[in-house]
């Protein structure tokens, strides 16, 4: 079944695994896959939290369903690859400095220009390097976004085409 393997920090991982898996396997399973040291690891149903705290349980026996986002507590504290200053040029030409963490999703930097610019997410059409970043769930990271890179924000129009008359 897949799962997602979500962080604190918003930066997720897919996986896939079978049902019958133990927490402790799904821990070692994450450590050779990402080389992330999980502590703690949870998940929401119905808007309660599980703790999945005992390493010798299935996943399963704790109800884990398939597409579940398993939340993850770090054992120790990774260091950070130093946050980057991005130039997000507007369509009106304006120019705005934007610092970010290279393991930023683009859905969490979407954020940052909704709370600054004012545009809703939803309208926000981001282009880097001649791609559309629109796969919010990747970092800025993976989508090669670089110190100094321009970020190209451009609104899209809520509904459709307007008929003329």
């Amino acid at each position: 079944m897949d799962i997602t393997i979500t962080l604190l920090d918003g930066e997720s991982h897919p996986l896939t695994v079978d049902p019958g898996t133990t927490v402790g396997s799904l821990k070692h399973l994450i450590l050779q896959s990402f080389k992330l040291s999980p502590d703690k690891l949870s998940y929401d149903i119905e808007g309660q939290k599980i703790n999945l705290n005992d390493d010798t349980r299935s996943l399963s026996a704790y109800g884990v369903p398939a597409g579940a986002n398993i939340l993850m507590l770090l054992k120790e504290h990774r260091s950070e690859p130093t946050d980057i200053v991005i130039i997000l040029r507007m369509e009106n030409g304006q120019i705005h400095n934007y610092t970010v963490r290279p393991r930023e999703t683009v859905a969490g930097f979407k954020l940052k220009v909704q709370q600054r610019e004012g545009l809703a997410v939803d309208l926000q059409s981001l282009m880097y390097e001649g791609h559309r970043l629109n796969c919010e769930s990747r970092t800025m990271e993976s989508c090669n976004v670089r110190a100094g890179g321009i970020i190209f924000l451009s609104s899209r129009l809520r509904g459709g085409w307007k008929a003329s008359s």
